[in-house]
């Protein structure tokens, strides 16, 4: 029998556990390692991510700038977005702007609060009181379109396609009483008075009860602080009428009427208060568009059938006022004071006096006076011009000098038609005589006037007349745009003091809801986005701090210049979202000129959470100034630079357009893009 010693190597099990350990160990640190560096490797894909979607969108913004800039209605453009990962969509609430400008030297016009989907707006402008502030509904964006109410009193309503800075691209489609109509460019159309219109593309058009009627025509494009224009577009009806063109310049008049045309120079007559004034009569077998273009600023009046009244704007844009030019036309001047205070009213060799609360009626033209004329008053008060005893017109404000408000005096019309808005925030009124009358065509968002009447250094809290949408989903307040019943972008107009007036027109504001396309993607933390918003291209990587990767675009000097053109970005009702392979399809529908004139202070405000980075992004070229540098924060010493500069404000971030007090010439533009998102074919 062998028997056996069996022992335990007791170093080689040591051994064999230290390797174990060991081993158990390298892996424990390789873990630990790799857990410490997935951020890193987190951020560095993150990096990635951004730098290739920013490449794409700069793309994407350089065609969206040549169409914003330079395009017609119709073009087109497309584009591919190839996410590495995370998902395009579409953000239509955080993203918007404004500018705004004023018309007389030293006032400011800063807003606040305009894009926050609810009833409240704050203004401010500290140089003098603020007599009221006008609202106008720009329709901006896709299945918005333009509405109109026609008034009981007409019998019928002419329209045409509103002419602007470029055309439709086809017909403009109207609607009425679920029949559909395609209306071209220059071609007038005859539609009831009984129903509501809706039109793709806005319209220039009269409201005709009976045979005869006169009105003030609105300009294609007023010059904002007088109401005058050197363009009109405007359809008449069959028969006879009497076309006025009158200014206080010589004047040179280029008409086209039913396949006629003609032009004519005209010289102001020297003389103290006297005007000028063209004028001609026409008598046409159909209704026709009437296009006139002046050289200079100037008021058209249209009388029609022999018969009418309307009112006349005073130099400063409002139909309140100190300072008129008349109309040579034979007629009658209305005069209504509606003062406390005897109103003394002068023109040419001759003037009347006219009590407190009461109205006057002279003749016109006064005896001798053979051409338009300059009418000074000693107190403000509205001025009417008629011929015949018939007639229809809706009557200025006091409180607001606009056909909107809540202060009225009537005249000598036999009925009055009152129309309050369903917040009751403002009124109009119709005053009527007579069978017949013309009045102008109003969408239904144009001249909601709030009178305001207060003197502050600091902001101002007004309402904003439509209804509030604050807190509602966003589908809602979607439809609420289309509707009407909340507006997508805003025009605003302060009505204020300036100099002797009461009733002058300050400065302009637009407020526009942009937009935003963005591409969502994750690190080690989540929310991150590169996104496209009113010309410029941000993101929030690294760490959700916001950085702009590509300014927004505006063009600048020689000299004291700024323009601008505002892409305006919006998805069409089918556009998809997600995270493949997308195609953009763009499409300028619109482009139109908000402002081309001289304006004396430009500011521009961001809404959303990169407003502070563009401004700053804005003012970068400040810190070469060596007057910034020397006196921080003093725009009256900064004599060296010529740009933005920072507003510090509380509010949304702001920045104002300096150029050491000279005047600006100032060119704002909107150009509208539908964008059709969807994804990439194989």
């Amino acid at each position: 029998m062998i028997t056996g010693n069996s022992y335990r190597n007791e170093e080689a099990v040591s051994a064999a556990v230290a390797t174990v350990l060991l081993f158990g160990g390298v892996v424990t640190i390789i873990g630990i390692m790799l857990l410490s560096m997935m951020p890193v490797i987190q951020e560095l894909e993150g990096s990635l991510k951004r730098n290739d979607m920013q490449s794409q969108m700069e793309i994407m913004g350089h065609e969206i700038t040549l169409l914003s800039e330079s395009g017609v209605p119709g073009d087109s453009s497309q584009v591919e977005l190839v996410p590495v990962d995370g998902e395009l969509r579409w953000d239509r609430l955080r993203g918007g702007m404004w500018y705004s400008a004023s018309w007389h030297e030293d006032n400011t016009f800063r807003i606040q609060g305009a894009l926050d989907l609810d009833r409240n707006i704050d203004i401010r402008h500290a140089e003098s009181n603020v007599q009221a502030v006008c609202y106008e509904d720009m329709r901006l964006g896709p299945d918005r379109p333009f509405l109109f109410t026609p008034v009981e009193q007409s019998d019928y309503v002419l329209v045409t396609p509103k002419h602007g800075l470029t055309i439709p691209l086809g017909p403009v489609m109207v609607e009425q009483d679920g029949k559909e109509f395609a209306l071209s460019i220059g071609e007038v159309m005859r539609l009831d008075s009984d129903s509501q219109i809706s039109s793709t593309h806005d319209l220039t058009g009269l409201q005709v009860n009976g045979d005869g009627g006169a009105i003030l025509a609105t300009p294609t494009k007023s010059q904002p602080s007088t109401g005058k224009g050197q363009h009109w577009a405007v359809p008449i009806p069959a028969g006879e009428s009497t076309i006025e063109v009158f200014a206080d310049d010589d004047l040179l008049v280029q008409w086209t009427l039913d396949g006629q045309s003609g032009d004519e120079a005209v010289i102001e007559p020297l003389g103290v208060r006297l005007a000028n004034s063209w004028s001609k009569n026409v008598n046409i077998s159909n209704d026709a568009m009437l296009e006139i273009v002046t050289d200079v600023d100037a008021h058209l009046l249209i009388s029609h059938g022999g018969k009418g009244r309307t009112g006349l704007l005073g130099e400063e844009g409002n139909f309140v006022s100190k300072y008129f030019i008349a109309p040579n036309s034979d007629g009658n001047l209305t005069i209504s004071n509606p003062n406390e205070n005897a109103a003394t009213i002068t023109w040419r060799n001759g003037g009347v006096s006219v009590p407190a609360n009461q109205t006057s009626i002279v003749p016109w033209p006064p005896t001798g006076v053979e051409n338009a004329t300059t009418i000074e008053s000693s107190e403000s008060v509205q001025l009417q011009w008629s011929v015949g005893d018939a007639g229809m017109m809706m009557l200025p404000a006091l409180d607001t000098g606009q056909i909107t408000g809540l202060e009225f005096m009537e005249d000598n019309s036999e009925n009055f038609d009152n129309y309050t808005s369903e917040e009751e925030d403002y009124s109009s009124k119709l005053g009527h005589s007579g069978n017949s009358g013309i009045i102008l065509l109003e969408d239904e968002g144009a001249t909601r006037c709030i009178a305001i009447d207060q003197t502050a250094s600091g902001w101002i809290s007004t309402t904003l007349p439509w209804k509030s949408m604050n807190g509602l989903p966003e589908g809602e307040v979607i439809t609420a745009w289309r509707t009407g019943e909340h507006p997508a972008s805003i025009e605003i107009t302060l009505i204020g003091a300036n100099d002797d007036s009461t009733h002058a027109n300050l400065a302009t504001a637009w407020a526009f809801h942009i937009s935003r396309l963005t591409y969502e993607f994750d690190t080690s933390i989540t929310g991150l986005e590169v996104a496209w918003s009113a010309g410029a291209i941000v993101t929030n990587h690294p760490e959700l701090n916001p950085a702009i990767l590509v300014g927004p675009t505006d063009r600048q000097g020689p000299g004291p210049r700024f323009s601008a053109t505002v892409p305006s970005l919006h998805p069409t009702k089918t556009s998809v979202v997600g995270s493949g392979d997308m195609d953009l399809d763009l499409e300028l529908t619109m482009r139109e000129s908000l402002a081309s004139t001289t304006a004396y202070d430009v500011r521009r405000g961001w809404i959303g959470p990169y407003g502070d980075a563009i401004s700053s992004w804005s003012t970068n070229s400040l810190e070469t100034s060596e007057d910034w540098i020397v006196n921080p924060g003093r725009m009256d010493l900064l004599n060296d630079y010529t740009g933005w500069v920072p507003v510090p404000s509380f509010g949304p971030s702001e920045a104002v357009w300096h150029t050491g007090g000279e005047p600006i010439q100032f060119n704002l533009q909107i150009s509208s893009i539908d964008v059709h998102l969807t994804e990439a074919s194989a």
